[in-house]
């Protein structure tokens, strides 16, 4: 695979998909967070960014009880 006549890794494409996946799971926990009315919305989503999957396994825990959030 190469781009402008620079050859680039196989994994790339893999890559790629990766950084999306943490990216979009970033912004809905975010969201969540933001629409439950929790101060550290804003943490939540940047620790997921830098941590990846022990802030979702930890947020997904903590708020298991909880439910949907409420969109108003």
């Amino acid at each position: 695979m190469s781009l402008f006549g620079v050859e680039l890794p196989w994994s790339l494409p893999l890559t790629l998909v990766v950084y999306g996946i943490v990216v979009a799971a970033a912004v809905w926990i975010y969201r969540d967070a933001r629409a439950r009315g929790s101060r550290y919305a804003i943490v939540w989503g940047v620790s997921t960014l830098v941590f990846t999957i022990v802030p979702v396994l930890l947020y997904m825990y903590l708020h298991r009880d909880a439910g949907p959030a409420r969109r108003e």
